[in-house]
């Protein structure tokens, strides 16, 4: 098996050398790396780790359960990584079509504060909140490239992607959480126009690009009690999701080889 194995990548290999010898065929490779910003709205501004339980002053339940707020809270960029691989056909001096499949993240850090009411009193505590949203996905990319000389292109076009991880992880005062969030707690699919320019030297090349994200990638998620309030189980905790906005917006810059 392992033999049949190496005979299909290395007959793999040389196919794609001589493929990538004709003029206007290239095979490439490229890594590197984003700046990301998420438009995301205040119905997200809360510490996810745990739903908050209000009781009455004999310690019994009250129907209703939520997540604390985030005071004054900021959201900044962040960055993340990319790995990938490109095919072009160049149809002439001009033009050329682009086809790439790679690994990249989106995201967002947010801090802020959080009051946490003392149980029994009317009396808040107060720590300070900060979390990183990391994103991570498979992209593809079809691009139009309009060459104005051999050594430049611009690169306009579409990115359809599959987020298959989202995870957030932070500092709530002196503790450390990390949450893996379930696939119902974001879409799944987004879909982005990106454009940019690409710069070569011999088998080299640098791109930087712009995306812009048109689909709301996260849900808010609103904790609520269904039945028998007095159960000290949480099992009768459920949620509700409801798409929040957190557009996309990624700034990206690769260095890549490109084989001929």
């Amino acid at each position: 098996m392992n033999k049949k194995l190496t005979f299909l990548v290395c007959l793999l290999a040389i196919l794609g050398l001589k493929l990538s010898a004709q003029n206007d065929i290239h095979f490439g490779v490229f890594t590197g790396g984003s700046v990301n910003w998420m438009n995301i709205d205040k119905s997200l501004y809360y510490d996810d780790d745990k739903p908050i339980t209000i009781y009455d002053l004999v310690g019994d339940k009250i129907d209703s359960v939520y997540y604390l707020n985030i005071n004054d809270a900021k959201v900044t960029p962040n960055g993340g990584f990319i790995l990938g691989g490109l095919f072009e056909y160049k149809i002439n001096d001009m033009l050329g079509l682009q086809f790439e499949l790679f690994y990249n993240q989106y995201g967002y850090n947010i801090k802020g504060s959080v009051d946490v009411q003392n149980h029994g009193d009317d009396s808040y505590e107060t720590y300070d909140y900060h979390a990183k949203m990391k994103i991570s996905n498979f992209s593809a990319a079809l691009l139009m490239k309009i060459y104005a000389c051999d050594y430049l292109s611009i690169d306009l076009g579409a990115q359809p992607s599959y987020c298959f991880r989202a995870t957030k992880e932070g500092k709530r005062g002196i503790e450390q959480f990390n949450i893996a969030y379930k696939d119902n707690e974001y879409n799944t699919l987004n879909f982005s126009a990106t454009g940019g320019l690409t710069g070569y030297y011999r088998n080299f090349f640098l791109s930087a690009r712009y995306s812009i994200g048109f689909v709301d990638v996260l849900k808010a998620k609103s904790p609520y009690y269904v039945e028998n309030l007095a159960n000290e189980d949480d099992n009768n905790i459920k949620f509700n999701y409801d798409d929040a906005k957190s557009t996309t917006n990624s700034f990206q810059i690769t260095l890549g080889y490109r084989f001929r």
